[in-house]
């Protein structure tokens, strides 16, 4: 063997070795001088929104976001994320020897943005199945001056772009109320696709069935009053066909759980049957209800002793300050990402979320929306990092998500001349 074939040999054996230790350190190892021996670490990568956020572990500021934190020795970490102006964000994570465990959070505004959404009154605000329409009335003018008659019912369209932009999302009136038809009296239903709209009303206010009128109106155009059709001899029909639907989706929905306990849960987690009278009130005791996040990879089961429900356009809401408890089955988040159904809903974790007045998802599907008497809170899906996004007055239940997840939609009113109708107010949650 020449000496230029030995130190080519010498030179990839070299390379070889400085590979392999560039592998191990990436993937979390190091050297320790005092043991004399390769010791595994784990890595932290953290993000935030919004970024550049300082990042504490321990107690020590060690970043800041986006960024990740290497060579930690296998343990659980106090993490604890901070930025100006933004509730902070903290939670123990578990950093594993040669894995990288994902933070990712969301923080929100310490003083949220309070805005009007609309200023001519807003009736029985209801949100449209797919979490895209937000129907409303409003109330009847005696006179309109000559001014087009504000009264009816409206639909907003919820777009992602901010309302100063969203000109074309702007509420859109479908039908407009008159003396003798004033739907802000009434109560409305979605059709399970989100295009159509049931408005049941007593004509004249009178009560009785001979006064019950039923329209079926669409939800994206306007339906002039005399196009409009009383549908009342076919409305049971309708609306058992709705519910048929409903059902058909929830029943696919569960049939995909394969692990039995969770199945179980799932099955027996009652399916509301509302009245669409919306006087009527139906009592169950010991009821669970169920609701799947919008992703599909978690339901929530929210239970109580005894509930009292009052149809609301088709949508449940729950007799005033009674306090629920609810549990969250994630079958596919891994760290504080979305993943989708792991091993066809097989496996899950199980988490409590705190007590509540009502409960519903984000539409990230990663957190869960707390209403509580005079209190709006956001809360990660795992329970952790309860932010109370708004305190004060507030019509009890109507809480809604935007679409994107950047605000909510509240009702509520002030104790001023001007301002004691109730209207629609948004809060900036970015």
């Amino acid at each position: 063997m020449n000496k230029k074939t030995l130190v080519t040999i010498i030179s990839l054996f070299l390379i070889i070795i400085a590979a392999a230790i560039a592998v191990v350190l990436t993937k979390g190892y190091t050297f320790s001088p005092t043991q004399v021996k390769v010791l595994g670490t784990g890595i932290i990568s953290v993000t935030s929104v919004p970024d550049g956020a300082s990042v504490y572990i321990d107690g020590h500021l060690t970043t800041a976001t986006d960024s990740t934190v290497s060579q930690l020795a296998p343990k659980v970490y106090d993490v604890k994320i901070v930025k100006d102006g933004y509730i902070p964000w903290e939670k123990k994570i578990d950093v594993n020897e040669g894995l990288v465990s994902e933070v990712k959070a969301t923080l929100f505004p310490a003083l949220p943005t309070f805005y009007p959404l609309t200023t001519n009154g807003a009736v029985n605000p209801s949100l449209s199945p797919d979490g895209q329409k937000l129907a409303f009335a409003v109330p009847l003018s005696v006179d309109s001056g000559g001014v087009r008659q504000k009264g009816g019912v409206w639909v907003w369209t919820m777009s992602s772009q901010p309302i100063a932009f969203a000109r074309s999302a702007e509420p859109h009136q479908v039908v407009v109320s008159d003396v003798n038809l004033d739907f802000s009296k009434g109560n409305f239903r979605w059709s399970p696709d989100s295009k159509q709209m049931l408005i049941s009303v007593q004509a004249g206010g009178q009560p009785g069935d001979a006064a019950a009128r039923n329209y079926l109106v669409s939800a994206d155009s306007f339906t002039p009053t005399d196009s409009l059709q009383d549908i009342t001899p076919q409305v049971q029909s309708i609306v058992q066909s709705w519910s048929d639907d409903q059902k058909s989706k929830n029943d696919a929905q569960i049939s995909a759980i394969k692990n039995k306990q969770a199945f179980a849960v799932a099955s027996e987690s009652a399916v509301l049957s509302v009245a669409s009278d919306s006087a009527s009130l139906i009592n169950i005791p010991s009821h669970r209800e169920l609701l799947w996040s919008p992703d599909d990879t978690k339901f929530m089961v929210i239970s109580s002793p005894s509930r009292q429900y009052e149809s609301k356009g088709g949508t449940p809401s729950v007799s005033p300050n009674q306090k629920l408890s609810a549990q969250v089955y994630d079958f596919g988040t891994t760290g504080s990402k979305s993943t989708g159904p792991v091993n066809g809903y097989t496996t899950f974790k199980l988490y409590n979320l705190p007590s509540a007045e009502k409960y519903m998802w984000l539409p990230d599907s990663m957190h869960v929306i707390l209403v509580d008497k005079d209190k709006i809170s956001i809360c990660e899906f795992d329970g952790s990092n309860v932010s109370i996004v708004y305190a004060g007055n507030f019509e009890a239940g109507e809480v809604f998500p935007w679409p994107d997840s950047s605000r909510l939609v509240m009702l509520t009113s002030f104790n001023t001349p001007t301002a004691s109708t109730p209207n629609l107010f948004g809060i900036n949650l970015k």
